[in-house]
This record gives structure tokens, C-alpha cells and sequence, in this order.
């Protein structure tokens, strides 16, 4: 039988509920990390891997996968968490996170599979999934490039030469979506350098536009189904999001941007997010 609308819903919540949980038991063992941007991305990550995205996670190199770059790599955390999950590693992973010669650490690698790239060198993110997206075009494949960026990160230039060519080669295969959740590593954006009105600047770089409650299932879930947005344009997708959402004392401030994570932070994180 189908899966009702209502269940999928009902299914996804949890997983991002598994995700969270996942972020800090990661948290947890590296003693540190980036608990706010990874949790505000959490409920985006578990709609693309358990229901929008393409992959085997038996298989994670299957050429006719959907990509999906993390250009906002601080956020690694909730990458692992949503590998563990989805079953291209093991669990056991997460309690190496940050561990001497651990292939999980602050930042993506390759190393782990299902990783596509490298980053955390802000900015990069959207200029390699745009050629991912490209090479697809030439070699006449139909995957998607899906690209995940903060906010904070679009300070950085390089985001928007990337912006200008994907939309002059029109790849209607390629999906941004921007963690928008407001704050970045030292104070609320607006407060360093204002990057509203978000939704007129890439309308005016040539991409098709959608907003929506980026903690809202529901909405995240139409977002995704309906890429792309218009024939022959890239699709951008801003997400409001909330960060450190999910445990209360870290929502919402910079100060959880990246922090220390004692047994006894991550019992409080644990109760306030209750099991899936």
C-alpha cells in the first residue's frame, strides 16, 4: 500500500528527530562542535535522504545518485548523523567524530561514504555542484545536484560568480538551498553584513524561487517534489530555520555555534529532544 501523505510526514519528523539526537551523540564524543547549524539543517537533511534524494546506501558511488554537497561543512555533524541513519556507515562512527584518524571529523570528507566533497571552506560549496551539475548535462545523465549553504556563508563572493553562471548555462538540475537561520559564528548576521532581501537577490541572478518554514515538514517536503521550480533555471530554495533547533538553551544564539559538549550537556540535549 502507499505511503499516505500523513505517514510520510509522521516518518521523516522522526527521522530528523533521529538525526538530532545522532548530532549530539557525535557532539558528545568529540567533546566539541558545531551544534547550531548542524540541528538547524536537521529536518532539510532527513526530507532529501528519506524521500527526495536518489542513492543506495549500499552503493554509494552508483553513478545515477543524486548528489548532494554540504558546502556549509561546519555543519558535519548532521551529514554523519543522516549517513548513520540512512546506513552508508555505522553508527559506531559517530563516536569517533573528531577522533584521531577518524574519517568523521568537523568537516566533510571523502573519506566517509556517501560523501561528495570536501568543504568547509566557505563559499565553495555551490561553484563544485554547479559542475557536477554541468558534467551531468554533457554526459547525459538525469541526476540531481542538490547544494546546502548558510546564510553567513553568503557573504563570501564566490557564491555568486557561481550563482551568475548556473544560471547562464540554465541547469534546472542543480538545487540551492540556503540554510537561512539568521546568525552565524559571532553575532546575528544583520549585525556584520545584511544579506536580505534573500529571495530578490537570486531572482535577479536568473533563479527560480521559493521560500519556506524550514521546520515545517510539510512545506520542506512540497519544496523538494517540486524541483525544479521552472524549466531550464536553477532553483533556489531558502529555508527559515532556527538555529540550534531542537534543545532550547542552544536555539537561537551564536554562542551554540560551535561549543564544548560535557556527558552533561548532552543528557540535557537528550531529554529535550525524547526519542523518535
Amino acid at each position: 500500500m502507499p505511503e499516505t501523505r500523513e505517514a510520510l510526514i509522521h516518518r521523516l519528523e522522526q527521522s530528523a528527530r533521529h538525526v538530532r539526537r545522532g548530532i549530539w551523540r557525535a557532539l558528545r564524543a568529540g567533546g566539541s562542535g558545531h551544534a547550531g547549524g548542524s540541528s538547524s539543517a536537521a529536518d532539510i537533511l532527513a526530507a532529501l535522504y528519506f524521500h527526495r534524494m536518489r542513492v543506495r546506501p549500499a552503493q554509494p558511488g552508483w553513478p545515477d545518485r543524486d548528489r548532494f554537497v554540504l558546502s556549509k561543512g561546519h555543519a558535519n555533524a548532521a551529514l554523519g548523523a543522516v549517513l548513520a541513519h540512512a546506513d552508508f556507515i555505522d553508527a559506531s562512527v559517530l563516536d569517533r567524530f573528531y577522533g584521531f584518524e577518524s574519517p568523521f571529523g568537523m568537516h566533510p570528507s571523502l573519506e566517509l561514504p556517501g560523501v561528495e566533497m570536501c568543504t568547509g571552506g566557505l563559499g565553495h560549496g555551490l561553484s563544485i555542484a554547479m559542475g557536477m551539475a554541468l558534467g551531468a548535462r554533457i554526459r547525459k545523465q538525469d541526476f540531481h545536484t542538490f547544494v546546502m549553504v548558510g546564510d553567513g556563508e553568503l557573504h563570501e563572493g564566490s557564491n555568486w560568480e557561481a550563482a551568475m553562471a548556473a544560471a547562464h548555462y540554465g541547469l534546472g538540475n542543480l538545487t540551492l538551498i540556503v540554510d537561512s537561520n539568521r546568525i552565524a559564528q559571532s553575532a546575528p548576521i544583520d549585525q556584520l553584513v545584511r544579506v536580505e532581501p534573500l529571495a530578490d537577490k537570486w531572482r535577479a541572478f536568473g533563479w527560480a524561487v521559493r521560500e519556506i518554514d524550514g521546520h515545517d515538514m510539510g512545506a520542506i517536503v512540497d519544496a523538494l517534489d517540486a524541483v525544479p521550480y521552472e524549466s531550464g533555471r536553477p532553483s533556489a530554495l531558502i529555508a527559515h530555520t532556527v538555529k540550534g533547533k531542537g534543545v532550547s538553551f542552544a536555539e537561537d544564539t551564536y554562542l551554540w555555534h560551535s561549543n564544548n559538549v560535557t556527558d552533561d550537556v548532552y543528557e540535557r540535549a537528550l531529554a529535550e529532544l525524547g526519542e523518535p
